[in-house]
């Protein structure tokens, strides 16, 4: 891939999921090379802005991929995707805690792991697992998930509880607008959020 286009990018995800076998390397692969040159994504797309975003590239039973950009000071509920997922961080920062699943359909810590700029991570569709920015910068990133992402059924965990619960997008949402207001108060000299 020469430089980074978008729709290069979905083509060449597709392309690997219509193959077979080795699905989550081969997009693994095309994932790297892209977060590889951040630049070169920022020109291809809208530079990271003081709002999250989440931009849908392509849409389809078979696969969905977004560009998302979230800000800092995030640290959203655990939850499960239902599908394979590869994500690549071209800016900022994501620590992952990793879930195991209890009988009684709670969750208890297992272990983490942080990606920064040009890391990727794949995760397996039984994963469960929440993400943080600890950081001042914004996150940007690549999603690629194996499956039909905002129809499939998934599950969220409460912070204080571990508790499961249906998936809420919009409160998900709530909390990244709630993050960025925050961020941007916290740009303004002599203000704190």
């Amino acid at each position: 891939m020469s430089g980074f286009g978008k729709d290069q990018f979905v083509t060449e995800c597709l392309t690997a999921v219509r193959a077979g076998d080795g699905v989550t390397a081969a997009v693994k692969e095309i994932v790297e090379q892209a977060v590889s040159d951040p630049s070169a994504i920022e020109a291809e797309v809208s530079a990271r802005t003081i709002s999250p975003m989440m931009t849908i590239w392509h849409r389809s039973d078979e696969l969905t991929v977004l560009h998302i950009v979230w800000p800092p000071d995030v640290d959203l509920f655990a939850h499960d995707h239902n599908m394979w997922a590869t994500i690549g961080i071209y800016g900022g920062r994501e620590d992952n805690q990793f879930y195991r699943r209890l009988e009684d359909g709670r969750i208890e810590p297992h272990t983490g792991k942080t990606i920064t700029q040009n890391d990727v991570i794949t995760l397996g569709p039984d994963v469960v697992h929440s993400v943080a920015n600890p950081t001042r910068d914004w996150t940007a990133a690549l999603h690629v998930y194996g499956g039909e992402f905002f129809t499939t059924p998934r599950t969220m965990w409460s912070k204080e509880t571990l508790e499961p619960m249906p998936l809420d997008v919009d409160f998900i949402r709530q909390n990244l607008e709630a993050a960025a207001a925050r961020a941007r108060l916290s740009d303004i000299p002599g203000e704190r959020p």
